[in-house]
């Protein structure tokens, strides 16, 4: 207690603040106002409508957007209203995964964390965590319970799910674990937007890698950080509330630098308190991702892979009926792009009636919901 007393006092950053900049932050740049509820089911998330009429669009999907690592659902915030005036959605569900955003943030000691003291690829410091598949349970299980709320999705309801980086990987390990052996209970999962996701190419083996000593002296340093679970939120808490907040505004224009500068300035107080608040689900760089080198490519890639079959496999297997869509999205100059092709291999490995497929948004990186909003709302909409 006394520990997160100082780290508040320190930082000038709480719980509330991160909430108060979330609702500044939307406010200032979405027309279509938001709906906060009272009842968060575990998770911190919000709503814009379409149309106040519900029975004008009970028949249209409801698209649900969650972010990716370190981020938070506000960064949808240029999607938000084109995607409402479509016509083709009743609302706009934006959601924080568990440790994120504005979420819940349980201690390091409940959360994910993986080992450093131990040889084992898959040890956790918590026994209840015993495989990868137990710290993506610790995402996906919150997210699982909100999408079976039916006070707040009609059985019917058709769903649509965008999930952007790490966010895309955890939303394609949710449809993975989908059972059609239980549609009358899980959610109508009719669409799957993975929006430059991480994951699909296959871990390289440890013949493939090169070897550390042979990689440059940075390169070392950035696996040796990684690899002790010290993530870049860690620096920004170091640093303190002015040095903290001028450094994430600095970063942000550097990775955005097309973003005004009322943008700038909402989005990166925004990003410092969700940055600042207490470590959780940032683990998952670790526990979840690796980097790793080849001779042929450096990247990161998820310790246990979508590619190689796997999700193609499972997707094949369940046949949910619900399940129509699943696309693929990255941008033209994306360097998560290097998973394009085995994106490319799974999606046609998917033997079953569901469209699977990948495109690529034109003038956008990885950030592309922001680099190029309209491109990216029409790939969502598509039929």
């Amino acid at each position: 207690m006394a520990r997160n007393i100082i780290r508040q006092w320190y930082t000038s950053s709480n719980p509330s603040l991160l909430l108060q900049s979330e609702s500044r932050l939307l406010s200032a740049l979405v027309k279509h106002p938001f709906h906060k509820p009272s009842e968060t089911k575990g998770l911190n998330w919000l709503e814009f409508r379409a149309n106040e009429d519900k029975n004008l669009t009970q028949q249209l999907p409801s698209l649900v957007l969650a972010h990716g690592f370190g981020s938070g659902s506000a960064f949808f915030y240029r999607n938000i209203d084109d995607l409402l005036n479509s016509g083709k959605i009743s609302r706009v569900i934006c959601v924080d995964w568990m440790g994120m955003g504005g979420s819940p943030r349980p201690s390091c000691w409940e959360s994910p964390v993986r080992s450093i003291f131990s040889s084992s690829r898959f040890s956790f410091c918590n026994s209840k965590f015993s495989s990868v598949e137990d710290a993506i349970d610790f995402f996906l299980e919150p997210i699982d319970i909100l999408l079976r709320d039916d006070t707040l999705f009609e059985k019917k309801e058709p769903i649509w799910l965008v999930g952007h980086s790490l966010g895309g990987y955890l939303a394609s390990k949710y449809a993975m674990r989908l059972s059609s052996n239980q549609m009358n209970t899980i959610p109508n999962l009719t669409k799957l937007i993975l929006a430059s996701p991480v994951g699909f190419q296959p871990l390289p083996t440890t013949n493939e890698r090169i070897q550390t000593s042979e990689l440059p002296p940075t390169i070392r340093l950035v696996d040796a950080l990684w690899s002790s679970n010290f993530t870049p939120q860690q620096i920004v808490r170091m640093l303190g509330s002015t040095r903290g907040l001028s450094t994430v505004k600095r970063a942000l224009h550097g990775r955005i630098p097309q973003l005004q500068s009322s943008e700038l300035d909402l989005l990166a107080d925004y990003l410092y308190h969700i940055t600042v608040a207490p470590a959780s689900g940032e683990y998952a760089m670790n526990s979840l991702l690796e980097p790793a080198a080849t001779k042929e490519s450096m990247g990161v890639f998820a310790r246990e892979p979508l590619g190689g079959g796997s999700m193609a496999n499972s997707i094949s297997k369940q046949t949910i009926p619900s399940l129509k869509t699943i696309r693929v999205l990255y941008g033209s100059n994306d360097w998560m792009r290097f998973h394009e092709q085995a994106a490319r291999h799974e999606m046609q490995r998917i033997q079953s009636e569901i469209r699977a497929e990948v495109q690529i948004i034109p003038n956008a990186g990885h950030h592309l919901y922001l680099d190029n909003s309209s491109s990216f709302a029409k790939h969502i909409l598509d039929d």
